[in-house]
């Protein structure tokens, strides 16, 4: 007689503890990058940022959280993960927040990542430009 294994709930790490906010699975690549920059945070570094990648399904994933630097130490909140968006779907929430927070030109950035064919390209251009911690990637 065989045993059954019981469906046990594992224990999820709470998205603010995972230090690996998008994982990339093989075919995938990076989309683009959106950086919301207020004003009136900038003393505290704080951004609002949005990550989003291309599956290989052609449909995005996307991360979104604040970030702030707090005694010299980077810390991210709010982290909203969206496994599954079509790219219009994408496209009405970044237009939303940059509507509903009367984001102006110099408060928000968009990185287009999507002009290069493999993730290495992607990552070799984020490192040049300091924007990847290297020490996230595996």
């Amino acid at each position: 007689m065989k045993k059954r294994i019981k469906n046990i709930k594992r224990k999820k790490s709470h998205p603010e503890h995972d230090s690996y906010l998008m994982r990339i699975s093989k075919g995938e690549r990076l989309y683009k990058f959106y950086y919301f920059r207020p004003v009136a945070g900038r003393p505290e570094h704080f951004e609002y940022r949005i990550l989003t990648k291309e599956k290989t399904n052609g449909m995005f994933e996307m991360v979104s959280y604040n970030f702030k630097i707090v005694s010299s130490v980077p810390q991210k909140s709010s982290v909203t993960r969206v496994p599954e968006i079509s790219k219009s779907q994408l496209d009405d929430i970044i237009q939303n927040v940059v509507i509903k927070t009367n984001t102006g030109p110099d408060e928000f950035e968009e990185l287009d990542l999507s002009m290069f064919s493999t993730i290495d390209e992607q990552l070799e251009f984020l490192k040049q430009h300091d924007r990847v911690d290297t020490m996230y990637i595996m």
